[in-house]
């Protein structure tokens, strides 16, 4: 008996079979949690850092059609 629950108890630990699909939600939580940020900092432009990252990407992206055209 001892050595049956033995066997069962190291087959589950050594079962990694979810462990890359709990890597990949984490990372993907990250990312989504990250954009939620740079989407809240962004579409808030009576705050200085809103007005001043919008405006930053103004210019680039208005300064990188006159680099290849």
């Amino acid at each position: 008996m001892l050595q049956a629950m033995e066997q069962t108890v190291a087959r589950i630990e050594s079962d990694e079979r979810g462990q890359s699909t709990v890597e990949y939600f984490l990372v993907i939580l990250a990312a989504t949690a990250l954009a939620v940020i740079l989407i809240t900092v962004f579409a808030d432009q009576d705050q200085g850092i809103g007005g001043f990252i919008g405006d930053l990407l103004a210019n680039v992206f208005g300064w990188i059609p006159k680099i290849f055209a």
